[in-house]
């Protein structure tokens, strides 16, 4: 299942060393056995930083080793290969494979599975069957569909251990459900099996019956297995609880499958905090469990709404929102890799409050019906899209968002689809409570889209509304800002330095050197000098010199442009604190995790770490950012999570808002907009900067060179709009 119960370091290190291992990492070990990862985490980082010079080398392997496992379940890979290569120098072979295991998984989580095959393959001619048996598990996972089958069939026979053929009836469940049962019953039957694993061999074979319609079969498997776990360690059985209460809850019907899901969902909350980003077979905790689980609890409950009136529909339509929220939150926990960031921006809830003339508007795009749950300050509603179909609005939204990036014709169409879909059904609820600010908190494929491009027939939905974008209401401070707003620290580049040579050889950069140079991005003999070069050139945003001296004339403060925009100069400027606008032009990545996400400064790269890092000094805290704008930066194409990295930078620097495109924009178009942006902004201030933006994105569209919402749609206002 999804937790990871023991250690295979902690096998072949007994090996070589014996028992006598170091406390902190003995309790160490065992609180990741138990789920609790932060505690984990904390022991054991103090456990590396504290240790004497003349500290046993074993056991700081084996520290390193379990901080690797640590971060692997937190969904950080790169962190556990830069603590993996402090665990191998100086590992005996028996310590390697185990290292080389965990090395392979770090590998494919970051996409690189040839990486994972080199590590695992070494791993599995290690002469300890244990270990080359969970090696040869995970390279079957890599294989082509024939050759996987072959290597579980003859791995089947060999397998002794109860844990590793539970892992092979885990892999082998969607492609060869009778093989997978096969492996339960050959693991049911081992002697000294624990209840723990009697438990999980129940849950998969419950998982089993329930993929093949053998509905009764998995509802009696389930409870059996609910009813073993009380024997239990309160920390062994919390996984498996939530996982046991969503299968009896989907097997159940009516208000018996509400209360399962309610149930399911409050055991999740409760351990929430600890419960791992990354599960043990790499695939995501959000899109394996949150998503589903939550959305499936939203369902239910917007049902139960449907059918009720007066205080009972808004307490039902209440705890719908709720659960969006913590679904929410818990995905940018995952995109982050890191709870603690959000979990200190969830404020109070006075400061989440929604002003008159504003609506939140979260689209629901359920299995069988579109609805939409709009709130404002007089309370919820929950409308109906009864024309409308989710998998039709997914798709115009993918066609509108990839046809808007290209400036591509026929884009139309699909800004019909979304408006009828999403904005038509709730338009007279709109205008009998005068909301004329609408405040998306959209989600998957939705968030890709520009809502100010969704279009009448007539005329784009931003002729007519204010648009503002938030990942949740609960992580978005509404309260209107106080003091000064105009002291900025402006910084752009529009040439390129040392950064360019780092793009050039770097492994992750691959992706951008394709977007800027195409096929010679790969050319054959290209040295990395001339790669650079290639990159400088491509990277040039001529604007930028315009951009940050018109900027400078409207507003005081510190400036950086080109050579002089260093990550060194950077950071000193942000330790004078005292800006409440950070406007950086320049070059900006978001991918689908925060890892993958960085700005360009002229000689390095600016992360959400570093940026973090730079914006928790004593002055930024007591004077913090109002508006962070990222004027150049971009989403993945196509990857619905990349957004989420516009928020993650403001959280990371803790402002209360970011101004950031969607896109790489037309530069000119670009000027144009911050240039009437800030001049209204600062002009009338009460107005807020949804207004300010609104005003500037018309001035585009109303002109017949920038009409096209290529050039005034990418522009996304996240966050605090006042």
């Amino acid at each position: 299942m999804g937790r990871i119960r023991g250690s295979l370091w902690c096998a072949a290190l007994a090996l070589l060393v014996g028992p006598s291992l170091a406390g902190p990492a003995d309790e160490a070990e065992q609180l990741l056995a138990e789920g609790r990862l932060h505690q984990a985490e904390s022991l054991l980082r103090a456990c590396v930083e504290a240790a004497a010079p003349d500290a046993d080398p074993a056991v700081l392997r084996r520290c390193w080793a379990l901080r690797a496992q640590a971060a692997l379940q937190a969904g950080r890979p790169a962190d556990a290969e830069a603590a993996l290569r402090r665990a191998l120098p100086g590992a005996s072979e028996a310590e390697r494979a185990a290292l080389r295991l965990d090395e392979g998984r770090a590998a494919l989580a970051q996409g690189r599975p040839e990486a994972a095959r080199e590590a695992w393959s070494e791993a599995a001619r290690s002469p300890w069957p244990a270990l080359a048996q969970r090696a040869r598990l995970h390279l079957a996972a890599l294989a082509e569909p024939a050759e996987r089958l072959s290597a579980w069939r003859a791995l089947l026979p060999e397998l002794g251990e109860a844990r590793l053929l539970l892992q092979l009836a885990e892999q082998a469940a969607a492609a060869q459900p009778r093989l997978a049962a096969q492996a339960l019953q050959r693991a049911l039957q081992q002697l000294g099996l624990s209840a723990r694993e009697r438990a999980e061999a129940w849950t998969q074979e419950a998982a089993l019956h329930e993929a093949g319609g053998e509905r009764e079969a998995a509802l009696r498997l389930s409870q059996q297995a609910l009813a073993l776990l009380p024997s239990l360690p309160e920390a062994q059985q919390a996984d498996l609880r939530v996982h046991l209460s969503w299968r009896v809850a989907r097997l159940q019907s009516g208000a018996a499958r509400l209360a399962g899901l309610q149930r399911a969902v409050a055991q999740l909350e409760a351990v929430r905090d600890d419960w791992p980003l990354q599960q043990a077979d790499g695939r995501s905790s959000h899109a394996a469990l949150f998503e589903p689980l939550y959305m499936a609890l939203v369902d239910a409950l917007t049902q139960r709404a449907a059918a009720s009136q007066g205080e009972a529909r808004q307490r039902w339509l209440r705890q719908a929102r709720d659960a969006l929220e913590q679904l929410y939150q818990a995905e940018l926990q995952d995109y982050l890799g890191d709870r603690c960031e959000v979990d200190a921006v969830k404020g109070r809830a006075d400061a989440r409050q929604l002003p008159a003339g504003s609506a939140a508007v979260y689209p629901l795009l359920l299995a069988d019906r579109v609805a939409l749950l709009v709130e404002d300050a007089g309370g919820l509603e929950l409308l109906a899209a009864p024309e409308a179909d989710s998998q039709r609005l997914r798709e115009a939204a993918a066609t509108l968002a990839a046809r808007l990036r290209e400036r591509a014709p026929g884009f139309l169409s699909a800004a019909r689809t979304l408006h009828d879909g999403l904005l038509q059904p709730i338009e007279p609820w709109l205008t009998q409570r005068g909301a004329h600010t609408l405040v998306w908190v959209n989600a998957g494929a939705l968030r890709l889209v520009p809502m100010g491009a969704l279009f009448d027939g007539q005329r784009h939905a931003l002729e007519r509304y204010e648009m503002v974008s938030v990942l949740g209401m609960s992580m978005t401070n509404t309260e209107a800002p106080t003091g000064r707003r105009s002291d900025a620290l402006l910084a752009g580049a529009g040439r390129f330095g040392a950064v360019a040579e780092r793009l050039a050889s770097e492994t992750w950069a691959q992706p951008l050197r394709r977007q800027l140079l195409g096929a010679e991005a790969e050319a054959p003999g290209a040295s990395r000098s001339l790669q650079a070069t290639r990159l400088r050139e491509a990277l040039e945003l001529p604007g930028v010199g315009e951009e940050i001296d018109s900027l400078r004339k409207l507003m005081p403060g510190v400036a950086l442009q080109d050579a002089g925009f260093t990550v060194q100069s950077f950071s000193g400027a942000v330790q004078q604190g005292g800006r409440r606008v950070l406007h950086i032009a320049s070059h900006g990545v978001f991918g689908g995790s925060a890892a993958s996400s960085y700005l360009l400064a002229y000689d390095d790269l600016l992360t959400l770490d570093t940026l973090q890092t730079l914006l928790r000094s004593d002055a930024s805290r007591r004077q913090p950012i109002e508006l962070l704008t990222l004027s150049a930066c971009q989403t993945a194409e196509g990857n619905e999570r990349a957004p989420l990295g516009l928020s993650g930078a403001a959280l990371k620097a803790r402002a209360r808002a970011v101004l950031g495109t969607l896109w790489p924009v037309d530069d000119a178009a670009t000027v144009r907009l911050m240039q009437a942006f800030y001049r209204e902004w600062l002009a009338q201030p009460e107005a807020g900067k949804a207004a300010a933006l609104r005003s500037a994105q018309l001035a585009l569209l109303r002109n017949r060179d920038t009409r096209h919402p290529y050039y005034w749609a990418p522009f996304a206002l996240i966050g605090n709009w006042r």
